[in-house]
């Protein structure tokens, strides 16, 4: 390892429900006899791990670990920008995943909990695709952030809204299926329109996956295809099918088998796209909710060192 190296450690005590704080002495010191020196960071309300990473990085630390779930580990990629540009290239992000869902590590390959403290050192340091999303936020006012891993426009993004206003002690997997279920009761597909690099698409659709990673929704292997490093968002655009249909096809998004439905579902690729709609549609973004559209998704090809795990799956 780098004697070089100084590292900032963003703690969020209220990841799972706040299970994550409970377990901190622990965690600090296993991460400790690793990387001895470390700065610890620990967050104190919501938006704090990107303020506390940026500071870091300010102050030139250059590997960043955030430990926490999903909104964590999104608000500290964040972080790494001070507007359009990254504070340092060369910094490296690597994630402890101790959160409810934990679809990043799925998608970076990274174990669980205990299991992704060997990674840190151990693991493969690979310039990844960063997202960048432009919409409008929950005050109608342009709105910017950046993901690593999945968005969903639509019922998806419905889901994740109702989701995190209510507890999560359920655990991710449980938390999404239930907030899934209760959605498809109640949400009304919407038309839509998606410009993929040059090409533009009009239909009504129950949702709209774009996906860097492969996982999303607390294991939904939603675009088994997607890499992280090839510049390309994979895109599923879902037309509408009925209730009973919707519930017994749900399967297939936790299995990766969207395209076992042609008949509803049309698999495209592509760096550039943008969504608009007559009326605002809810967005996910990395499981957080940052507003509507309309909304752009621009891929900044290979632009983020980040610490990968055993799993991960790079560009054949």
């Amino acid at each position: 390892m780098d004697t070089q190296t100084r590292t900032a450690v963003i703690f969020n005590p209220r990841a799972a429900h706040g299970r994550t704080g409970k377990l901190y002495a622990k965690i600090r010191s296993q991460v400790e006899a690793i990387i001895p020196g470390a700065d610890w960071r620990v967050t104190e309300y919501p938006g704090h791990a990107t303020q506390a990473t940026r500071s870091a990085l300010w102050s030139g630390y250059n590997r960043i670990i955030s430990v926490g779930g999903d909104g964590t580990h999104y608000e500290t990629l964040n972080g790494f920008f001070d507007g359009q540009q990254l504070i340092n290239p060369n910094t490296a992000l690597a994630i402890l995943p101790f959160g409810t869902g934990s679809d990043l590590a799925r998608s970076l390959g990274i174990p669980r909990k205990w299991a992704s403290l060997p990674v840190i050192p151990q693991g493969r340091v690979v310039p990844l695709d960063v997202v960048r999303v432009t919409c409008v936020d929950w005050k109608g006012m342009p709105f910017t952030c950046h993901l690593l891993n999945t968005s969903r426009v639509g019922i998806g993004g419905e889901v994740v809204w109702r989701v995190n206003r209510k507890t999560k002690v359920w655990g991710g997997f449980f938390t999404y299926l239930r907030g899934s279920i209760e959605a498809l009761f109640s949400y009304t597909s919407r038309p839509m329109q998606i410009r993929i690099n040059e090409n533009i698409f009009e239909d009504i659709y129950l949702e709209i996956i774009l996906a860097n990673g492969r996982f999303d929704g607390g294991g939904m292997k939603v675009a088994p295809r997607a890499r992280m490093d090839d510049g390309q968002l994979d895109i599923y655009l879902i037309r509408p099918v009925s209730l009973v249909d919707a519930l017994t096809s749900f399967r297939l998004l936790y299995q990766g088998r969207l395209d076992a439905r042609p008949d509803v579902v049309t698999f495209l690729r592509g760096s550039q796209v943008a969504i608009t709609a007559a009326e605002p549609v809810k967005i996910n973004v990395d499981g957080e909710s940052p507003g509507t559209t309309p909304v752009t998704f621009d891929v900044l090809p290979r632009i983020l060192p980040v610490v990968v795990g055993p799993g991960f799956q790079p560009q054949s």
